[in-house]
């Protein structure tokens, strides 16, 4: 049996939704008794939907036909490797930052306002929730800690 292309990415967002959840459960907890929810309760929870969403896709991808490849169907896969590598060199908010602008700019094309708009509410989101709230420690990248040391 041969692996269809679309079949490819669905099975890689299962393996990195599993792993979430590893990490999430096992590494960072979900719930502290008293303080509540701990840094692993919302990255759990999202890579659970992964590997829901992961698993409806790769059966919806077994089910579809064959199309001809389309280089704009690539658009998020190369943003979302452009995101991952940036990580080291630039920290996670900003890699997520450049995700989010290559997502709503570029593949779904919306305005530049409506980018900004989108790109203050995810970094208000992961800077809130993630960094403050739930005290995740996102890595700060190569060049920040040059900086700020």
């Amino acid at each position: 049996m041969k692996i269809k292309i679309k079949t490819i990415i669905p099975i890689m967002s299962l393996v990195v939704g599993v792993i979430w959840i590893y990490y999430g459960v096992f590494q960072y907890g979900l719930w502290h008794p008293i303080r509540g929810p701990r840094m692993g309760l919302v990255p759990a929870v999202i890579a659970s939907l992964l590997v829901i969403m992961s698993v409806l896709g790769i059966f919806k991808s077994l089910k579809a036909k064959d199309e001809p490849n389309r280089l704009e169907n690539w658009t998020i896969v190369l943003a979302a490797w452009i995101a991952f590598s940036l990580v080291f060199l630039l920290g996670m908010i900003v890699a997520l930052l450049v995700f989010v602008l290559v997502w709503v700019k570029f593949y779904e094309k919306m305005g530049w306002k409506n980018t900004i708009i989108a790109l203050g509410i995810s970094f208000a989101l992961m800077y809130g929730v993630f960094y403050r709230w739930l005290l995740v420690p996102l890595p700060n990248g190569l060049i920040f800690n040059m900086i700020f040391g």
